[in-house]
């Protein structure tokens, strides 16, 4: 028996009369479980790849399978805050900076789950993974900070581990937050050659399915219609799990879950939040659910690359003439009338370091006039009927790249395009059956990005506005092609800063410069929506990690 509020009233949380729960994001829907019993929960992508650290892995579907399994030196909790992860280290903390060095404690009591002691070797096997020095065919999601380590060792029987840095690494607690089991890998090959790690890291963690974990489940199986089934881990070092099973049930049409969830077929859906999925939800009796400010932003992107928009005064004027405002009142403003306007390209709204960039270069001010002067004044003629370029060119129909399915990205691009038709600008809604690889191909002008923040700001940045150049690793994440020496310098400050206080100065200035190239239009931040039977206690949702960050606690309700 998980020992807590009872259910409703812990923590300051409250439930509204439509099942909406508020309050405290760290407590919501504290409540007094009972033990034993079977929970499922909806994911909605396939599982092709099986390590989260691989750029193929990293998928919502194995993030929250990996969340459950996977240890990590440090956890975010729903408000954002970092912590440490205390039943996995009793001690994680920065010894020095010069050299900058991090010494960890694992406890004593953490194993894997067939009864491995979790240690150095770990840590070792990760940072050798993700360092592109040591491999470089490793398709590693994100190498931030693991290329800045010299040596990682370990003492006291590998309980110890002392990481030192050859430069200085602001978001150093980023690090190791997953990490995986070398026991393992070696299982797949040599891990002391870098073809032996390429192997392990891109096929072995990748094609086969965890039979380790290091957290409260562990897999029993991995079913023919692409669920997960989960049952509890005996070798768990934690507080023992409440449940008995943990089932991740593949409903890959969104607009099913809901359903799924009414005929009591699944406990929890986590879907992308649009108003006709809201509004089922909001009908339903006997769930209880949140809609919340995610870690993820909805942007605007113009591609660079497109000849038309190498021209800084046309992108202005876009830029002037979308309304952020009444976009988000003719979407996402429908169901949550919360949502306001980004005005920031590297902050979260309400985060430390989140000022306003945009609005000095009237970003999303709706305002057509302003735009038609802008382009006037740089030469253009044809404005409000078929614009042509001050070279006597005229104005291409631009693409705006929508992925198929996806209402409220396909609402958005309208609303874009009747903006921009006052000023002659034609655009073309294109439907797309995956955006990111029609952004790749390259037959694009416009299209709706989502990029994800988190309390690491330095690192959160670096893949989408450091330069396209040729040996930059995150080249890949910055789709629409945007570039600046100077914002390159002063990412590379700010994530070689001392102090997070640095750290976001120099992102203050490289957000300011990104805001004057116009490249990019923040809307909003995207908004999470957890909904969940209202027989289940202790979960919540978690916009900056994910929902299953602490499913021993989860269980069904019992008496308070």
């Amino acid at each position: 028996m998980l020992l807590a509020a009872c259910a409703g009233g812990g923590g300051g949380t409250t439930t509204t009369g439509d099942g909406r729960v508020t309050g405290d994001v760290n407590t919501a829907n504290t409540a007094t479980v009972g033990t034993g019993g079977t929970v499922t929960y909806t994911i909605t992508y396939p599982i092709s790849n099986w390590n989260v650290l691989n750029t193929g892995g990293a998928t919502y579907s194995v993030i929250d399978i990996s969340s459950v399994l996977l240890p990590g030196v440090f956890m975010i909790r729903p408000d954002g805050s970092v912590v440490r992860n205390e039943t996995l280290v009793t001690s994680a903390e920065k010894v020095s900076d010069s050299p900058q060095t991090i010494k960890y404690t694992i406890d004593p009591k953490a194993v894997w789950s067939d009864g491995q002691p979790i240690s150095a070797d770990d840590f070792v096997y990760t940072w050798r993974a993700l360092d592109p020095r040591q491999c470089q065919k490793c398709q590693a999601g994100n190498t931030a900070g693991y290329d800045r380590i010299t040596s990682v060792t370990g003492s006291d029987q590998g309980r110890t581990v002392t990481v030192v840095f050859d430069r200085p690494y602001v978001d150093w607690r980023a690090l190791f937050s997953p990490f995986l089991p070398a026991h393992v890998a070696k299982t797949y090959g040599p891990i002391d050659t870098a073809a032996g790690l390429e192997k392990s890291f891109n096929e072995g963690f990748a094609t086969s399915v965890p039979k380790f974990s290091a957290g409260p489940f562990r897999i029993q199986e991995f079913t023919a219609d692409g669920s997960v089934v989960m049952v509890r881990n005996e070798k768990w070092f934690g507080k023992p799990p409440n449940l008995d099973k943990l089932v991740f049930r593949l409903i890959t049409d969104v607009s099913q879950q809901p359903t799924s969830l009414a005929n009591e077929e699944v406990d929890v859906i986590y879907p992308n939040p649009q108003v006709d999925i809201v509004q089922q939800v909001d009908e339903l009796p006997a769930v209880r659910y949140q809609v919340s400010p995610s870690a993820s932003v909805h942007q605007i992107w113009l591609n660079l690359n497109a000849p038309a928009l190498k021209d800084v005064a046309l992108r202005k004027a876009i830029f002037q003439a979308v309304s952020v405002q009444d976009l988000i009142d003719k979407t996402i403003g429908q169901f949550d009338d919360t949502a306001q306007p980004l005005r920031s390209h590297m902050f979260l709204s309400g985060a430390p370091g989140y000022t306003d960039t945009v609005s000095e270069f009237e970003y999303g001010i709706g305002d057509a006039g302003k735009a038609r002067k802008t382009l006037e004044d740089a030469g253009y003629t044809g404005v409000g009927s078929k614009l042509v370029a001050p070279d006597g060119k005229a104005v291409p129909t631009l693409r705006f790249a929508v992925q198929a399915g996806d209402k409220l990205r396909a609402s958005e691009a309208q609303l874009v395009k009747a903006a921009l038709a006052p000023l002659g600008v034609e655009v073309q809604v294109a439907t797309v059956s995956n955006t990111v690889e029609a952004v790749q191909e390259g037959n694009w002008a416009m299209t709706v990005g989502t990029v994800s923040q988190s309390p690491f700001t330095a690192t959160s940045n670096i893949p989408y506005y450091l330069s396209c150049e040729e040996g930059v690793t995150f080249c890949r994440f910055n789709l629409n092609n945007y570039g600046n020496p100077q914002v390159d310098t002063l990412l590379d400050e700010a994530l070689s800063a001392t102090s997070t206080q640095t750290a976001t100065k120099k992102l203050q200035e490289a957000d300011k410069i990104v805001s004057s190239d116009y490249a990019v239009l923040p809307l909003y931040q995207n908004r999470s929506f957890l909904a969940y039977d209202a027989k289940l206690g202790n979960i919540r949702e978690n916009s900056l990690g994910f929902p299953t960050y602490n499913t021993e606690q989860w269980g069904l309700l019992g008496e308070s």
